[in-house]
């Protein structure tokens, strides 16, 4: 079956033909009329069996499958809510004055949030026993319970493609392929100067806020001066990460540049970290600590390596 529309309100009203306790698979068949679209979200112009990526957001429904979101609750009192910006100042020595920058935080008063996580749905390139390349959503079963994320699955694809086709049945015709995911770019091992790693991460640091931009180039640059043994930038849906590994102590550590966020400390396998959902490896559960981008951000790191 295909579902053609701008998106849907209901998974029930439009999967009424499958009983609940059936595994379903999502997706699109023939999807060389997608080339363009598919190389925008992520995916190579080879267009390979196996190609998994977190599909770069196009929209509001893919932004929240990339980044989630929040609730704002308009019916409790504000907060205070502390961030990071560049400030400057001269200070006189005697005759001479001399221009300073710094990293302060200034303040805002909003209404309290509840984050929501990204449901951080993959897509994979994917193929039939015939050889024809499909892509498709992981497989679900159909149930009441998940019927919130199976809309939101339907809906993923019809804001990319404006199509979805429902497969139900002879679900082992869909080859299991051997997965090779592109959230990430790893940059070549061995040191890398400032100056070179920014030229990697200027196309990122244009997409902040001027007012944050210098504060979230700075933190990246702070990372880079321990001499990373690598550096993997997101991409796709992971757009906006950088991850600095230093595997002689077991340090993994993800930063955003998004304003708001926070740094992540892991002390895992990058082969293993770099296998899991954007869900997963945001998950609280997974990191050894999270740094929130506010004054004392770069003495929390430098303890990080006992400086």
């Amino acid at each position: 079956m295909k579902i053609r529309k701008t998106r849907i309100n209901n998974a029930r009203a439009n999967l009424g033909f499958i009983d609940y306790g059936v595994n379903v698979i999502f997706g699109i068949e023939n999807i060389n009329r997608f080339q363009t679209i598919l190389e925008r979200i992520g995916f190579t112009n080879r267009l390979s069996v196996g190609e998994r990526v977190l599909p770069r957001p196009v929209g509001r429904i893919s932004g929240f499958n990339a980044e989630g979101g929040f609730l704002r609750h308009k019916d409790q009192p504000k907060e205070t809510v502390t961030y990071q910006r560049e400030h400057h100042w001269t200070e006189c020595h005697g005759k001479a004055r001399v221009r300073r920058t710094g990293y302060v935080d200034f303040s805002v008063e909003r209404y309290p949030r509840t984050i929501i996580k990204p449901p951080s749905i993959e897509f994979t390139i994917s193929a039939r026993s015939d050889g024809s390349k499909i892509l498709i959503a992981p497989v679900i079963e159909y149930n009441s319970s998940n019927e919130k994320e199976i809309k939101h699955i339907i809906n993923l694809f019809l804001e990319i493609f404006g199509e979805c086709d429902v497969f139900s049945e002879n679900l082992d015709e869909i080859i299991d392929v051997r997965i090779k995911r592109l959230n990430w770019e790893v940059l070549p091992a061995g040191p890398m100067p400032w100056s070179q790693l920014y030229e990697k991460l200027r196309p990122l640091l244009n997409r902040v806020k001027p007012l944050i931009r210098p504060v979230a180039k700075w933190r990246l640059e702070t990372l880079r001066s321990y001499n990373p043994d690598f550096v993997a930038i997101g991409h796709a849906g992971f757009s906006g990460y950088v991850v600095y590994a230093f595997e002689s102590k077991d340090l993994y550590i993800f930063e955003s540049i998004y304003y708001g966020n926070a740094t992540y400390v892991f002390g895992e396998d990058w082969e293993e970290l770099s296998k899991k959902s954007k869900a997963e490896i945001l998950d609280e559960n997974l990191q050894k600590s999270r740094i929130i981008h506010r004054e004392g951000w770069r003495r929390e790191i430098d303890n990080l390596f006992n400086v």
